[in-house]
């Protein structure tokens, strides 16, 4: 879901999204701006219907008394969270205060994660046991060969990351989970999510495995995925929604730099840079093919 213009008119707002309807794209209005200055925004539900309500946009922009941009009748959108319908059947709702609300309960996908990490972190001793512990190490040899995923262990490109070594360390990693992981399923659904996660998961894991040896785990990597990803997103395409405090980007990345100065002790460093970097590509690369399509 992504707002895709502001007006000053509500009459105009009604009238597009009237229009968008009629040519089957779903969107909703809301009320945004200041007392001084409202204004009403019409968000389209789904983003791969975004390029063509963007072309009927600027048509729109161009001309808006064209015959083809039908009249509605003005009504007063409701600044409410609720979701109500008027008698022309449209929806409305501000969806500013429903998606932080949204914010607040994790996601299907990011609630299964932290369940199976605090799960791994019991069953494991807190991480002190060995054979499971073994059992989840991307390999158990130290010469830095992956003979046992040659021989069909694929899953562990991906398991390091369910297991914590102590309460800081969990808790730390699954409250970005929570966080970061709940606000791209909830924008971007679970396909996307699973999808991104594994890929982080798997970048961050060879990154550590080749850097620093097999002996490594935790969610850290793909945390500071997930960060690359909304903390760009912020910055270069805020129109999709997600929200991040310049204050804990800054805290963010200054861990991320004094990590690698050993004065935490021994983290995945490597871990965090590729997953970094993985959030940091993914999410630029989202962003410009946005933006060059409003251009």
């Amino acid at each position: 879901m992504r707002c895709i213009a502001q007006f000053n008119s509500e009459n105009h707002a009604l009238k597009f999204w009237n229009f968008l309807k009629k040519q089957g794209i779903e969107s909703s209005l809301e009320k945004a701006g200041s007392e001084e200055q409202e204004l009403t925004e019409v968000w389209v539900e789904d983003e791969d219907r975004m390029a063509l309500a963007n072309s009927y946009l600027i048509e729109f922009q161009a001309n808006p008394e064209n015959s083809k941009f039908s009249e509605v009748p003005k009504k007063e959108i409701i600044k409410k969270p609720n979701i109500s319908f008027n008698r022309q059947g449209y929806k409305e709702h501000n969806l500013g205060k429903k998606w932080h609300k949204v914010d607040l309960s994790p996601g299907v996908i990011t609630l299964s994660i932290i369940i199976t990490c605090v799960a791994v972190f019991l069953v494991s001793g807190m991480g002190k046991n060995t054979e499971i512990v073994g059992g989840l190490f991307i390999s158990e040899k130290v010469n830095g060969q992956l003979s046992e995923i040659a021989n069909g262990e694929v899953w562990r490109f991906f398991t390091p990351i369910f297991l914590h070594f102590n309460f800081l360390h969990i808790l730390f990693n699954m409250f970005w989970l929570h966080d970061l992981g709940s606000q791209i399923e909830r924008r971007k659904g679970p396909k996307f999510f699973i999808t991104f996660l594994l890929l982080i998961a798997l970048t961050s894991n060879l990154f550590q495995f080749v850097f620093s040896g097999p002996a490594f785990g935790g969610m850290s990597g793909v945390v500071y995925g997930l960060f690359g990803y909304v903390w760009i997103k912020n910055r270069l395409d805020p129109a999709d929604g997600f929200r991040l405090d310049p204050t804990v980007a800054m805290i963010m990345f200054g861990f991320f730099l004094l990590c690698f100065t050993g004065m935490f002790g021994g983290v995945a460093n490597w871990a965090h840079a590729g997953g970094l970097a993985v959030g940091l590509v993914w999410g630029y690369a989202s962003a410009y093919r946005w933006n060059r399509g409003k251009n």
